[in-house]
C-alpha cells in the first residue's frame, strides 16, 4: 500500500497509548455517535449532526437574522469570520469549537482546516496541506466540498482531491492520507462531494466517480486502511451513513444509482444488499429504527437488527428530494425539491407542502431546531417554516448576502453557516 503519512511527536505517543487511554476514546467516539433525538447535545459532529437526521430538538435560535448594511447593525448575527479560499461544505462543532475547511491557492491545491472560537469568533489555528489529487471542481463546487467529522477527539477532514487528514483538536497533526497513490484513476471533473464519517473508531469515505470508485474504513487513530471494497465506477455524490438498528446495531450504508449496501464498518463485510436505484446527490437518513432512502421519492425500511436486510415498510414519490437528504423528526419526513418543503407522516401520507422563498438553487440540507426548519438556498437567502401547527408556516426569510452551499451546523442555541468565503454564527442578540 502506497501512502503520504506525516507523523509528529504527539502522535508517536498517541500509538504507544495504554489500554485504559484506548478505552477511554472508544467509548467517546461510541458515545458521540450513539446520541438519540431527544437527546440535547453541544457538538455537531459531521453532516446532518449527532443523529444523523438533520435534526437539534431542543435547540432555540432566533426566528430571523440580517448582516449589517448601510450602518444598520447586524440582526441576530453574533460573528462573521472571513476564511481564506472556497468552500462549500458545512462546519462542525466540538464543544465551544467550530471547525471548516477551505481550499485557496492555485487551482485550490492548498486545503485549510480552521478551527474558530463558538463564543467570539476567534480564530484558534489554521492548518494546510498540499494536494496530492486533482483539485477541479465545477466553478459552483470547490475542492473543499465534504463536510468534516469528528469522534470528539480528532477532526477527519476529508477533499474533492481525495485528501484525507486528521488533526487533533489543538491542531496537531495526527496523519495524512493522499489516497490517490493507491487509486490513480480516482477524480470527477465536476468534483467530489461525499462526506466522511467516523463509527466505531473507523473513518469512512465512499469515492466514486467513473474511474476508479471504492470506499475505505480507515482507522481514525493511526490512519491506516482497515478495509476496501469496490464501487461502481459511476459519478455519485451522496455521503456515506451510519444506520442504527432497534438492536442497536449500526452498519455503514452505501447507496449508489446501482443499489443499497450496508457494511459492517469495522471489518468491511457485506451485511446485506437491496437492489434499488438510489439518488446520487442526497444521502440517506437513519431515525428511530428506520431508515429513509431517496429512491424515485423516498422509500423507508424498518431496521429490526442493523445487521439484517431491512424490510420496506412504504414509499412515496411526494418527498422527492433534489439535491437535499430528508429530515426526520419522531412526528413527520421533511424534503426540499427546488423551491417546495415537502411533509409526509411515518406512514408515507403527505400532510402538507409550501413554498419557499429561493432565488437560487438548494443545495445545503435543511436543519431543524425546535420548532422550526431553517432552509437556505445558494444566494444565502434563509427560509424559516414553523413545524408545531397543522401545517407548516413561512413566517421568516433572511437574507445572508452571501453564497451558501453547505448545510448548517446547530448547537442548543446558535446556527453556524460557512458561507463560500466566510464562517458566520447566528445566535440571539
Amino acid at each position: 500500500m502506497s501512502t503520504i503519512r506525516f507523523r509528529n511527536p504527539h502522535f508517536i505517543q498517541q500509538l504507544d497509548m495504554n489500554l485504559k487511554q484506548f478505552l477511554r476514546l472508544s467509548l467517546s467516539a461510541f458515545f458521540v455517535f450513539q446520541l438519540t433525538a431527544s437527546s440535547v447535545s453541544a457538538d455537531w459532529p459531521g453532516f446532518l449532526g449527532p443523529s444523523g437526521n438533520g435534526v437539534l430538538p431542543n435547540a432555540k435560535l432566533p426566528i430571523d437574522f440580517a448582516p449589517s448594511v448601510d450602518g444598520k447593525p447586524a440582526k441576530n448575527i453574533a460573528w462573521r469570520v472571513p476564511i481564506e479560499g472556497r468552500c462549500v461544505g458545512g462546519p462542525i462543532v466540538v464543544g465551544n469549537r467550530v471547525f471548516s475547511c477551505s481550499g485557496s491557492g492555485m487551482e485550490q491545491r492548498w486545503l485549510s482546516v480552521t478551527c474558530v472560537s463558538a463564543d467570539d469568533g476567534k480564530v484558534l489555528w489554521t492548518r494546510k496541506i498540499k494536494t496530492t489529487g486533482r483539485p477541479y471542481s465545477h466553478p459552483t463546487s470547490a475542492n473543499s466540498a465534504p463536510t468534516p467529522c469528528t469522534d470528539g477527539e480528532r477532526i477527519f477532514a476529508f477533499f474533492s482531491s481525495n485528501d484525507l487528514v486528521c488533526y487533533d483538536l489543538d491542531g496537531n497533526l495526527q496523519w495524512y492520507r493522499g489516497l490517490v497513490y493507491d487509486h490513480p484513476k480516482t477524480g470527477n471533473d465536476v468534483g467530489m462531494s461525499s462526506s466522511p464519517v467516523v463509527v466505531d473508531g473507523v473513518v469512512v469515505v465512499q469515492v466514486e466517480c467513473q474511474g476508479d470508485s471504492f470506499a475505505a474504513g480507515i482507522d481514525a487513530v493511526t490512519g491506516e486502511t482497515k478495509w476496501e471494497v469496490p464501487r461502481p465506477p459511476k459519478a455519485n455524490w451522496s455521503s456515506p451513513s451510519v444506520a442504527v438498528g432497534k438492536d442497536g446495531g449500526k452498519v455503514v450504508v452505501l447507496q449508489c444509482a446501482d443499489n443499497l449496501l450496508a457494511i459492517d464498518p469495522r471489518s468491511g463485510s457485506e451485511a446485506w444488499r437491496i437492489d434499488i436505484k438510489c439518488a446520487t446527490i442526497p444521502t440517506s437518513v437513519s431515525s428511530g429504527g428506520k431508515l429513509f432512502v431517496p429512491s424515485q421519492g423516498i422509500k423507508a425500511f424498518e431496521l429490526t437488527s442493523a445487521l439484517v436486510k431491512p424490510e420496506q415498510k412504504w414509499e412515496s414519490s411526494r418527498i422527492n428530494p433534489n439535491s437535499c437528504s430528508v429530515l426526520v423528526t419522531d412526528q413527520a419526513v421533511y424534503g426540499v425539491n427546488r423551491s417546495v418543503l415537502v411533509c409526509c407522516d411515518h406512514t408515507g401520507e403527505m400532510k402538507w407542502q409550501i413554498r419557499l422563498e429561493v432565488s437560487g438553487s438548494v443545495w445545503a440540507t435543511p436543519v431543524i431546531a425546535g420548532n422550526y426548519l431553517y432552509s437556505i438556498d445558494q444566494e444565502g437567502n434563509c427560509s424559516t417554516v414553523q413545524l408545531d401547527g397543522a401545517e407548516g408556516k413561512l413566517i421568516a426569510t433572511s437574507k445572508l448576502g452571501a453564497a451558501v452551499l453547505g448545510s448548517p451546523a446547530l448547537t442548543n442555541n446558535a446556527m453556524f453557516i460557512r458561507s463560500i468565503d466566510a464562517l458566520w454564527k447566528i445566535a440571539a442578540n
